[in-house]
């Protein structure tokens, strides 16, 4: 997909500081049924960019205006600051990785990686044999060249779509679900290498994920989608400290939700009394809102004792633990029947078992109270 071209869209991005990618007002509608809502946003020029969301909330359908396979409904499209909206994907400086790998089982592993350039005789036959050992050793298969495809495992049929995805240097390299085909360990692994050959070789990454963690670990930014809008763009450790909306504090990671009416220092949740709240939420008095916490900000103690550091507390029954290895996970039945969830590890854990009455805590300040 990519060309030899500097004014290909895309291109631009490499020499300019410009947004590798610029969405003004996308959309998308297929029929009478919009899958993609008023997009606007930039993805900076060699990030990692993550865009999350569950199945059926328009992440597939943004990636493929990015690629051009697609054209938006409305807005506009423009990579490199060179617009795109009209451009076929052939003539746009970007390359995409699939979770199947389309990988041809017919060639050899140089051949495949080698595909690209001897059908759009982009490089010079006597350059793409040094070109293919460079991506080889990009990605960590230095003479592999002559094996079979059949020979290879799912970690390193992956690596070899990643060498012939890059192969001819595009600006922008976009990512379908690349580690669903993955078991966890190798998938863990895989994060972790994905992240690293983008470091190395400076060329803009977009990822299309429903997996939390592999955003998490692999981002720059995250753009977090539901039900076709962008809810919030942020790096990770701001998604996931800072979630700017109950559904993002909900999908990424595990959160308790507490809601009622909110002042300055409290909210008022029926059945469970006034409960502090964060300082300088900025919320209006009397605004319905949803106090989200977090399994490991919550202290677990026994029935009428204050765990330490905590100034906000709640009693509540033990019903339920879950040993997780490094961790122990605790739910819990508050007094108006909300379950609450808690985490521990370490000497934090212990003492307690189901069926036990117990007192929970945490630092209002760990809390995020939101309004939607």
């Amino acid at each position: 997909m990519t060309t030899d071209t500097k004014t290909a869209p895309g291109a631009a991005a490499r020499d300019h500081g410009v947004p590798a990618v610029r969405l003004t007002g996308v959309g998308k509608t297929f029929g009478s049924t919009p899958a993609v809502r008023d997009v606007t946003l930039d993805i900076r020029r060699n990030e990692f960019f993550s865009i999350l969301g569950p199945s059926g909330c328009g992440k597939t359908t943004l990636m493929r205006m990015i690629t051009g396979f697609e054209t938006p409904t409305e807005g506009t499209v423009e990579l490199g600051g060179v617009p795109a909206t009209a451009v076929p994907p052939h003539k746009r400086d970007l390359n995409m990785l699939f979770q199947s790998y389309a990988l041809f089982p017919h060639l050899s592993v140089a051949d495949n990686i080698a595909f690209e350039l001897k059908v759009r005789r982009s490089r010079p036959r006597a350059e793409i044999g040094d070109a293919v050992r460079e991506a080889l050793a990009l990605v960590r298969l230095e003479g592999y060249g002559d094996r079979s495809i059949a020979q290879l495992s799912g970690g390193q049929r992956q690596r070899v779509a990643i060498a012939r995805a890059l192969i001819g240097r595009p600006s922008l390299l976009l990512l379908d679900e690349p580690l669903g085909a993955l078991d966890q360990k190798l998938r863990a692994e895989m994060q972790l290498e994905l992240k690293k050959i983008q470091r190395e070789v400076g060329v803009t990454f977009v990822t299309v994920t429903h997996d939390q963690e592999e955003a998490l670990t692999m981002s720059d930014r995250i753009a977090v989608m539901d039900g076709g809008r962008v809810l919030q763009v942020d790096s990770p450790e701001a998604i996931y400290e800072r979630p700017a909306t109950r559904f993002v504090a909900d999908f990424i990671g595990t959160s308790t939700f507490l809601t009622g009416t909110v002042d300055t220092t409290a909210i008022g949740v029926p059945g469970l009394g006034r409960i502090p709240v964060p300082e300088g939420h900025g919320l209006p008095d009397g605004t319905e809102a949803h106090l989200a916490l977090r399994p490991e900000n919550i202290r677990l103690a026994p029935a009428g004792e204050r765990p330490p550091g905590c100034d906000a507390v709640l009693d509540g029954t033990l019903r339920q633990t879950v040993y997780l290895g490094n961790a122990t996970r605790y739910h819990l039945t508050l007094a108006d029947g909300t379950s609450l969830v808690a985490e521990a590890g370490g000497a934090d854990r212990g003492g307690l078992a189901a069926g036990d009455p117990v007192t929970a805590g945490w630092d209002p300040a760990r809390a995020r109270l939101l309004a939607e």
